[in-house]
């Protein structure tokens, strides 16, 4: 048996083993998931930060308000206005692109009085801040606008509003000088009327008898609405 070939062994190639993708989808859906979220955040965080801040904004151009109002002048309007007769206190102050003036007469002072004093602070003010300069709107931006209050007392326990006077001188930079009483009304028939309770509704006919909650106005054929009369006044 010794002539008979030995068998060889067939030595087998090891496997190749395949390499999992799994651990490189994991990295990419982690990926996938916390770009969204660090964005989010961070937003979110830089709100937080910035919500105690108020937001600022600017109405005007950059040619607008030009030339701007300094605090030099209107301490030297303050000093005038203190020299116009019969005043007790006269403050000024610019905000919001208006220059208010509020003028405090003496108590007795009358309608006359506290336009004239209103007409004489706009005087003032125009010397020293040229009307067609400052408070009004040019082809090149927007002014300032003015507000005069001339009054002879605010109403309280001690002062009562039958003897209030108000009056006021206002020059908008796109508009005129405007003077109003606003202690007087502008319509004093219309003002009356409602005083007095007075307000007829047109008839437009004769009505045989009077609807339900109107009652009969001997002075015509016209009937006064109780409850239209109610209601205007709530």
């Amino acid at each position: 048996m010794s002539g008979t070939p030995a068998k060889r062994k067939r030595l087998s190639k090891p496997k190749r083993q395949k390499v999992k993708q799994g651990h490189k989808l994991v990295w990419l859906t982690l990926v996938i998931i916390l770009v969204p979220v660090l964005v989010i955040g961070y937003v979110l965080l830089t709100s937080a930060k910035e919500s105690d801040q108020p937001v600022e904004g600017n109405r005007f151009g950059p040619n607008d308000l030009n030339p701007k109002i300094q605090e030099t002048q209107l301490n030297s309007i303050q000093n005038e206005l203190m020299q116009i007769g019969g005043m007790e206190t006269a403050t000024i102050d610019l905000k919001s692109a208006t220059l208010r003036v509020h003028l405090n007469m003496v108590d007795s002072a009358d309608q006359n009085t506290l336009e004239a004093a209103a007409h004489q602070a706009y005087n003032i003010i125009n010397e020293y801040l040229p009307i067609e300069t400052y408070f009004t709107n040019s082809a090149e931006g927007k002014n300032y606008d003015l507000e005069i209050d001339s009054y002879n007392y605010i109403v309280d326990d001690n002062h009562p509003v039958d003897n209030w006077r108000f009056v006021k001188v206002s020059k908008s930079g796109a508009g005129d000088q405007v003077t109003d009483i606003i202690t007087q009304p502008r319509n004093a028939d219309l003002a009356e009327a409602v005083k007095n309770q007075d307000i007829q509704t047109p008839g437009t006919g004769d009505p045989a008898a009077p609807a339900e909650g109107e009652t009969e106005d001997t002075t015509g054929d016209e009937y006064v609405d109780q409850e239209y009369v109610e209601g205007y006044y709530q």
